[in-house]
């Protein structure tokens, strides 16, 4: 059994159940990837029930064992994480620990009457509705343990769900595991390099982040823009680029892959996020790794103040929160840190030491842990 005092996992079960893991890319596939990580570094033995574009197989990967059940949208797939579920406990018995990464996936653990704990991230619970919300609350009271990944998530959580009792506890994501610092990049006399890395929709709001660039052009600030990322606003992005005559400012790249984004996050100066909440507040962002990622490798972050990342970012010291809903406070934030490299390299380095001591993925298993030993 688990020495919940000691936060010791050697020799434990731990079973992760994950919408998407390796290889398919997405937030909720790093989130599984990483946790299951942290449990293994920890010295369990980490089995993984999930779902990937490759799939069905079963793997071992890193160390890990990965049950694939194999791509599937159907109402069939909860069924079918049921049946895996149930097959293994079988097999094995239960697992010491089992943490289901999203709500859905909990619900078959929930069926079976095993004990788990279950992460929510943000927009997964608060786009629910009728039967859903109704699965979801008893999914959520069922729970061993709660956990949010902001205390923004925590508080919607609450709301949502109208939960009494405890809190859910609150464990901040860690950094992409791939990415390294290569130290804080030096005045090498070329314009500064401005990054946004994200999937382009609504909510990252990055149609905001090319007006700034259009309004810092026009300034006469020197900069080169390089937005990364695929989404239903990337057509939408190219013509406003075109319009404003920015093409030769702004390169819209598209999917990078992990090579490139970490030459990118290594070179850049300022990463741009002015994200905000759609849907009426449905639709936030309930962490933003790509904000902590950018941190951990040395730039200063522009922001925005709605969901998650507004816990991330100490305004005016490791970077700048902005209203993103505001597009001339997002190109006065943006012209603020392009006139003054003094500034903007302090909050880079700021923001570099807060993300290596806080946004790890071992201290976000061990602030679970600590909580199911209190």
């Amino acid at each position: 059994m688990i020495q919940r005092a000691t936060i010791d996992l050697k020799g434990c079960a731990v079973w992760v159940l994950a919408k998407g893991y390796t290889p398919d890319e997405g937030g909720m596939q790093t989130y599984a990837r990483s946790v299951a990580s942290a449990y293994a570094a920890l010295g369990a033995e980490v089995t993984v029930v999930t779902q990937t574009s490759i799939g069905p197989r079963r793997t071992r990967i890193d160390g890990i064992d990965v049950i694939d059940l194999g791509a599937d949208r159907t109402p069939l797939a909860l069924w079918k994480f049921y049946r895996a579920l149930g097959t293994l406990e079988a097999r094995e018995g239960p697992p010491d620990l089992l943490h289901a990464t999203t709500w859905r996936t909990a619900v078959p653990a929930m069926l079976l009457g095993m004990p788990y704990m279950v992460t929510f991230h943000g927009r997964e619970f608060m786009r629910a509705r009728g039967l859903s919300l109704a699965v979801m609350r008893r999914v959520a009271a069922a729970a061993e343990h709660r956990i949010a990944v902001s205390c923004y998530t925590e508080s919607r959580l609450r709301h949502k769900l109208e939960l009494a009792g405890p809190a859910a506890s609150v464990a901040w994501n860690g950094v992409t595991t791939s990415l390294r610092f290569a130290g804080l990049r030096e005045d090498n006399g070329e314009p500064p390099l401005i990054l946004s890395l994200c999937r382009l929709e609504p909510r990252k709001n990055i149609r905001a982040a090319v007006l700034a660039a259009a309004h810092c052009r026009d300034a006469g600030l020197p900069f080169r823009f390089v937005i990364c990322g695929r989404g239903p606003e990337e057509e939408a992005l190219a013509s406003l680029i075109d319009d404003h005559g920015l093409c030769d400012r702004i390169e819209l790249a598209g999917y990078v892959d992990q090579a490139r984004a970490q030459e990118l996050y290594e070179s850049a100066d300022i990463f741009l996020h002015p994200q905000i909440a759609t849907e009426d507040g449905r639709d936030f962002e309930g962490f933003g790794i790509a904000i902590a990622d950018a941190m951990y490798c040395g730039q200063a972050v522009i922001a925005g103040r709605e969901g998650g990342p507004s816990e991330l970012v100490a305004h005016g010291r490791t970077g700048l929160l902005v209203d993103g809903k505001d597009g001339s406070a997002v190109a006065a934030a943006l012209h603020e840190l392009l006139v003054d490299p003094t500034a903007r390299r302090r909050m880079a380095r700021d923001a570099a030491e807060h993300a290596r001591a806080h946004f790890r993925w071992d201290r976000h298993v061990e602030a679970i842990l600590a909580r199911l030993s209190a």
